[in-house]
């Protein structure tokens, strides 16, 4: 039985069998559960089934991390591979689909890559190179006794059909995709889609289970199955958003959802791309290391090809490696420090950026972010309440010179909970009220009293492309610098004998503000300048409008008001200075 199941030649009463041949009825009815089980066995082990009917003079065999993603296919509703080129991502996950069609009668797949002629293209090449490989899988679908390249192939559609039903096609992100019904298909180079057109056209396919013949559906096998494979791009796309949420969801529900990544050390390990190839590639004189990275490390960059900034720049000014969290002010030094609030409720976060600004011999400001403080982390902390009370515990820990608040919509809620005192019912503080300084309609609330430190912000439409090209202006001369990535931190933690014993719930407290950094960073990489008619207008638009702003426009809202202050410095240090020079004369 074993022998007829794999295909190897052996003999059933006195009769030489070889591969391809038919099982009777009478066969089949008798050895129903063994063939089941089989069959069990191979859709949770489709690589041994492989290794079966592989045959001996192709020298092909699987390597381990193939096996592990073969079985990732058969298993899990949600697959996520991020890989170099060259580690067979295509090759496999076609592989998956097809035997997925073998195991599962009546399974209907697809592939799907930004281009129609180009998923074509990829999916003929593949399925000649699986025919090839394993002759006797051809043999699955109609016509395949006959023909070496069973199926109908053209320039922009691909379609096999099996004995048993099972169906496999292409599809595109097209409008004509609409209305199609699919059990599990491969979203190829996520990151070159677009999101509307995959959310609205291709995942809706699979909105439909296969019914077993009896009616029901069978709940273990991987019904609307998706599989991403892609190579790495910006982690401002719709591609990183999808990464992040299985990822998350392959440790809250391990058993629907993987994800697995590597780079091209794992592939050229085993002889599938050549060590002197990355030599070139590394020694050319057109190298980029940000499309190595991305291409053959797998690492997601901070910024696409369309962003407003340059990556590599913005990155060149991450050198401080030490955030703040205690300063004091010294009388005398030029320097002091500065709080920028963006204001967030339900959805939104409230992002306080600390700026500390050194004031230059000439009058010029330099600035720093030592540190990115998220309020209202948690449902409790949501309220303008807590947050204020939060707020005004940085404030007696930084003792900044001004707090800029984003009073637009809702921050006037929050403006006002700040001209308030506050009791904290968790540490028994009292926190005083704070008052603005340049808001009218806040001076005849607050108390005549209180320190007047708050800054009432209000950024409209026309102020904001200023407040956008400040920023700009600010980050690539140099101005303003960052902390260091939390990779370098962690490294530089570790070295140190307290960083080495340190409790690890400890450790990501430290490293937190490094991390926040790298998280504003990826907010300025999601922007892209807007097409305008006067070449002049500085207008962004995000690249991804479902990412996070909030820590970008704390941080602009801070550029914005250390600006002014430098500005009126700079008044008022060339009066002193013309002052010193003047020569008076006198007449008697």
């Amino acid at each position: 039985m074993n022998n007829f199941i794999t295909g190897i030649t052996g003999i059933k009463e006195g009769v030489i069998l070889e591969k391809g041949v038919k099982l009777n009825e009478e066969y089949l009815q008798e050895n129903f559960n063994h063939i089941g089980d089989l069959l069990n066995y191979f859709i949770d082990y489709p690589d041994l089934f492989i290794d079966m009917i592989t045959p001996e003079d192709t020298g092909f065999h699987l390597y381990f991390y193939q096996r592990i993603f073969l079985r990732a296919i058969m298993r899990f509703r949600t697959v996520y591979i991020t890989a170099p080129r060259a580690w067979s991502k295509s090759f496999l996950t076609i592989l998956g689909l097809f035997l997925q069609c073998i195991f599962i009668p009546g399974r209907k797949v697809f592939i799907c890559t930004p281009g129609k002629s180009q998923g074509a293209k990829i999916a003929k090449e593949k399925l000649f190179e699986i025919f090839r490989l394993f002759p006797l899988l051809r043999k699955e679908l109609i016509g395949g006794e006959y023909d070496e390249t069973p199926g109908n192939y053209g320039k922009d559609y691909v379609e096999l059909r099996f004995r048993n039903g099972s169906q496999f096609d292409v599809v595109a992100p097209l409008d004509s995709t609409r209305g199609g019904r699919r059990n599990g298909g491969l979203i190829d180079e996520t990151r070159d889609h677009e999101e509307e057109m995959l959310n609205t056209v291709v995942i809706p396919l699979l909105n439909v289970d296969r019914r077993l013949p009896s009616g029901d559906i069978n709940e273990k096998e991987p019904n609307r199955q998706r599989i991403y494979a892609t190579s790495a791009g910006a982690k401002s796309s719709f591609a990183y958003d999808v990464l992040m949420d299985v990822f998350q969801k392959s440790i809250i529900n391990p058993d629907d959802y993987f994800c697995m990544g590597c780079d091209y050390r794992v592939p050229m390990l085993h002889g599938l791309l050549q060590k002197s190839f990355i030599y070139d590639l590394k020694t050319d004189s057109s190298f980029n290391p940000n499309s190595f990275a991305t291409e053959y490390l797998s690492l997601w960059s901070g910024g696409s090809s369309d962003a407003w900034l340059d990556y590599d720049r913005v990155n060149k000014y991450r050198i401080l490696k030490n955030p703040e969290w205690k300063v004091k002010n010294v009388a005398g030094e030029k320097k002091f420090h500065l709080i920028s609030v963006d204001v967030g409720a339900i959805h939104d976060q409230t992002v306080c950026t600390v700026f500390k600004v050194n004031i230059g011999e000439q009058g010029n400001f330099t600035c720093s972010v030592t540190n990115i403080i998220v309020l209202g982390k948690t449902a409790e902390e949501k309220s303008f309440y807590r947050q204020a009370i939060d707020l005004k515990r940085l404030i007696q820990i930084y003792n900044p010179r001004e707090v800029v608040i984003d009073t637009n919509g809702i921050g006037v809620g929050f403006g006002e909970m700040m001209t308030q005192s506050q009791y904290d019912n968790q540490t028994g503080e009292t926190f005083p009220p704070y008052g603005f300084f340049n808001d009218d309609n806040f001076k005849k609330i607050q108390p005549h009293d209180c320190e007047r430190i708050l800054y009432s912000f209000k950024a409209n439409a026309t102020l904001k492309p200023k407040i956008q090209s400040n920023a700009y202006t600010f980050i690539t001369s140099g101005r303003v610098h960052f902390l260091i990535s939390e990779q370098k931190a962690r490294s530089l933690l570790l070295e140190t004998k307290k960083g080495a014993h340190m409790k690890p719930e400890n450790r990501a407290k430290r490293l937190l503000p490094h991390e926040m950094t790298s998280r504003l960073i990826d907010e300025m990489m999601n922007f892209k300048r807007k097409k305008t008619a006067a070449v002049s207008d500085f207008v962004l638009e995000p690249i991804n409008s479902k990412y996070p702003d909030d820590k970008f426009y704390s941080f602009c809202y801070g550029l914005w008001r250390i600006k002014e202050i430098e500005e009126d410095y700079v008044k008022k240090f060339k009066r002193r200075l013309e002052g010193a020079t003047r020569q008076l004369i006198f007449f008697n």
